[in-house]
C-alpha cells in the first residue's frame, strides 16, 4: 500500500500561490502603465493650454489688427481665405524650435467690420506630432474689438 505524503499538496499549493502572484503583478503593472499614460497626456494638455493662452494674450495685446504681423513675427504666416494663419513651432519647454518641435501653435485670425470699428476673431490650435500623426491637443477662441 502506497502512502501519500503531503509533498504533492504542498507543490500544488505553491503553484496556485505563484499563479496568484503573477496575476497580481500583471494587474499592478497595468495600473502603473495606465497611470504613466494619463500623466503624460495631462502634461501635454497642460503645456498646450499654456501655449494657447500665451498666443491669446499676444492677440489681446495688439493695438490694431496690423500689429499682429509684428507680434507674430517669429512664426510663419499664410493666407487661408479671409483668415491669416500664423504658425509657430515650439519645443517641449515652450521655447521656439525649428526642427524636432514638440508642439505646433496655429493662430487663425479673421477681421470683420463691426460698426463703428473692427472685430478681430482668433482661433488658436495647439497640436503635437509630425505630419500625418499630428493630433490636436487644445483649441482656444478669442475676440477683440477695435473701435473705429
Amino acid at each position: 500500500m502506497k502512502r501519500h505524503s503531503g509533498i504533492h499538496s504542498f507543490f500544488l499549493e505553491m503553484i496556485l500561490v505563484l499563479l496568484f502572484l503573477s496575476v497580481s503583478c500583471a494587474a499592478v503593472l497595468q495600473l502603473f502603465s495606465a497611470a504613466h499614460a494619463t500623466a503624460r497626456r495631462s502634461a501635454e494638455l497642460n503645456a498646450a493650454m499654456v501655449l494657447a493662452q500665451s498666443a491669446a494674450e499676444t492677440v489681446q495685446s495688439a493695438e490694431t489688427p496690423a500689429d499682429l504681423d509684428r507680434l507674430f513675427q517669429n512664426g510663419r504666416k499664410k493666407q487661408e481665405g479671409k483668415a491669416s494663419v500664423y504658425t509657430a513651432d515650439c519645443g517641449a519647454d515652450g521655447s521656439p524650435a525649428g526642427q524636432n518641435a514638440a508642439y505646433r501653435v496655429e493662430t487663425a485670425v479673421r477681421t470683420s467690420d463691426a460698426a463703428p470699428g473692427v472685430m478681430l476673431e482668433a482661433k488658436i490650435t495647439v497640436s503635437s506630432g509630425d505630419g500625418s500623426s499630428r493630433r490636436e491637443l487644445f483649441t482656444l477662441n478669442t475676440k477683440k474689438y477695435f473701435p473705429g
